[in-house]
This record gives C-alpha cells, sequence and structure tokens, in this order.
C-alpha cells in the first residue's frame, strides 16, 4: 500500500461537503474514481491544502505530500520558454538527470520541440504538462479529469503515460465525470458519490445476457418476435416516448438507468437488461455491462491497448462509450471485421 484515504470526509456547518471516502492506491495499480466534480473540486482543494486534512485521514508514502505528483488541467506554463527550455527548467527544478529525447517519444513532442509554450495548441500543452510526471520524484500520481476536451492523439498519449508510471512501480489515481474515461484509463474503476465508495464490475457476467435459460435459437426467435414502437423516459411529471433509433446509446448507473437522446439524457424505468431484450431487434448492442449503444451510430472502434476499447458514436456530442474486452471480439464478428 502507497496511498489511502481512511473515512476521509469534509463536513461544514453541518453539511457533508465530502462524503465519507475510503480507498487504497497500491503500487504499480492505476485506481479510477468516476464522481460530481463538485466532489473532484472539493478532493484537490484538500490536496492542494493539506493542512486542512485531520490526522489519520490520510496515509501517505514516505516524503508525505512532496511524494506526490497532482495533474491538474490549470497548471501554468512559461509562456516565452519553448518545450525544450521547459523540459530543462524542470529538470534542474526537480534535481534530476532524466533522458529528455525519451521524453519527447513518449509524450509526442518531438514535432514542437522549438516552439515556445504560448504557440503550443491546447492538446500539445497538455502533452508537456504530462512530460513532468516523469521528471518530479514521486511515487503517487493523482489526475484530475486528464481527458477532457484532449484530441484523440494525446488521449492515446495520456493512456500511455499512465500505464507506463503504473508500470515504473507508481501508484495512479485519477478522479473522473466520467464513467468512460474511468473504464478506458482504469484497471480498477469505483464511483463516488453521496452513498460513498462502490466499485464497478468492468467485465460482463455471462448470465446478465438477458436470455438465461434459454439456448440461442431461443433467444433469437424470442428476440426477432419483440413489436414494440416506442421507449418510455420519465421527465419531471411528464412521460416521454422515443422511437428506438433515436437513441445514442443506454447507460445504467447508481441502479437507475438512463437514455441518452442527442445532448440530453432521460431517466428509464426499465434495466438495462430489459431495454437489451427490446433493443436487440433494432440493432443495439451491449457493449460493457453498464452500457448499450445503437450502432447505426459507431463511428470509430478506438483501440487504446489489447485490454482497452472505446467506441465513438457520431451524434451531436460525439460521445465516446466504452467497449469491454470480452465484447470487442463479438463486436468484430457482428459487424464482419
Amino acid at each position: 500500500m502507497v496511498f489511502s484515504m481512511n473515512q476521509l470526509t469534509k463536513m461544514e456547518e453541518n453539511t457533508v461537503l465530502l462524503p465519507e471516502l475510503n480507498l487504497t492506491v497500491p503500487q504499480g495499480e492505476v485506481i479510477a474514481v468516476q464522481s460530481e466534480n463538485e466532489y473532484i473540486e472539493r478532493l484537490f482543494d484538500l490536496f492542494n491544502h493539506p493542512r486542512d486534512i485531520k490526522e489519520g485521514m490520510i496515509t501517505l508514502p514516505e516524503g508525505g505530500f512532496q511524494n506526490i505528483y497532482l495533474f491538474q488541467q490549470d497548471d501554468g506554463l512559461y509562456k516565452r520558454l519553448t518545450v525544450l527550455q521547459m523540459l530543462r527548467f524542470w529538470c534542474r527544478l526537480y534535481r534530476q538527470q532524466t533522458d529528455l529525447d525519451k521524453i519527447l517519444n513518449i509524450c509526442e513532442l518531438h514535432a514542437c520541440v522549438s516552439k515556445k509554450t504560448k504557440q503550443l495548441t491546447l492538446s500539445e500543452q497538455y502533452r508537456l504538462q504530462f512530460a513532468l510526471a516523469f521528471i518530479q520524484p514521486a511515487e503517487v500520481y493523482i489526475w484530475k479529469d486528464p481527458s477532457m476536451i484532449l484530441d484523440l492523439q494525446t488521449k492515446q498519449v495520456l493512456h500511455d503515460v499512465i500505464r507506463l508510471l503504473a508500470d515504473e512501480g507508481g501508484a495512479v489515481l485519477i478522479l473522473t465525470p466520467t464513467l468512460e474515461e474511468a473504464i478506458r484509463l482504469g484497471n480498477v474503476v469505483y464511483r463516488y458519490s453521496s452513498r460513498g465508495v462502490k466499485l464497478v464490475e468492468q467485465e460482463d457476467a455471462e448470465t446478465e445476457t438477458g436470455t438465461e435459460g434459454r439456448n440461442g435459437e431461443e433467444a433469437e426467435v424470442t428476440s426477432m418476435q419483440v413489436k414494440l414502437d416506442k421507449i418510455s423516459a420519465k421527465m419531471e411529471d411528464k412521460i416521454i416516448l422515443f422511437n428506438p433509433l433515436e437513441i445514442d446509446y443506454v447507460e445504467a448507473r447508481e441502479g437507475q438507468t438512463f437514455l441518452f437522446v442527442n445532448k440530453e439524457e432521460f431517466a428509464s424505468s426499465e434495466t438495462i437488461k430489459a431495454l437489451e431484450e427490446r433493443l436487440l431487434p433494432f440493432g443495439f448492442f451491449r457493449c460493457h455491462r453498464s452500457y448499450l449503444v445503437n450502432l447505426q451510430r459507431v463511428r470509430e472502434i478506438i483501440i487504446w491497448s489489447k485490454n482497452s476499447y472505446s467506441l465513438s458514436l457520431d451524434n451531436p456530442s460525439k460521445s465516446t462509450i466504452p467497449l469491454s474486452k470480452a465484447n470487442y471480439s463479438k463486436l468484430k464478428e457482428l459487424m464482419h471485421l
């Protein structure tokens, strides 16, 4: 064990600002936590002001917070320095002898090594910030919503950086508001809400296919016999009816199911398993334990690594949703890839 939060909480005027958090981040592991933005911001506020943390609520590596790397997207860069000068400055600051050519390759910065940081694109700036993780001495790496507004190339770099840090023995904690990012980046995924921390099971259980007790042929016949025109969702005091093909994807979280249509989400009274059975004839696919996708909306299958996949959708939000390793093979077979 390298880093842990032990009944970490925060209250103000009898109001719970941070629900109780119990979480351990072992050496060589990547732990991802999906939570609301307000909880993530409050956690990072505590990490940035460790004196506000009560004794015993956090177990730190030797060296304390000095041995923790915190990634925040609002970290500043010296705008007049080039990329190479910035890296050299960090090496002097942390008194590190580092192979800068290797870092430039990992973070894909060779093409802009002579550019001043003020001339970098937003994604290039973030890749430069990722490089600091290889220079600053640390045993624990905590990332705050690292993939927000990044391009695909930089998301891949981030994925590689995090894996390398863990492979080298680092303890990696990712805090993100999106479940897709948590699943894509984390080896182990949790949800953190007002009800505390809950493990997210990532592999699809065979018993959750929606066809328990039937053989394949009977299940196929039954699914094709389904006749329906609308899928219902509740919004305040209204019941909204959607044509199945209007739905981009379905997500299950916190014991509830949500339909995503264009840029909005709507709560459904049905379980994701029940919706899978009803929507199968309309070209929907259970891509992950928590997700059901309309295959007509899939634009790309993104391969981050041999164990990490996502689906990029052709919808107004340009959504990306996780694809489990087990269902990657099923999807390839289904789509004749």
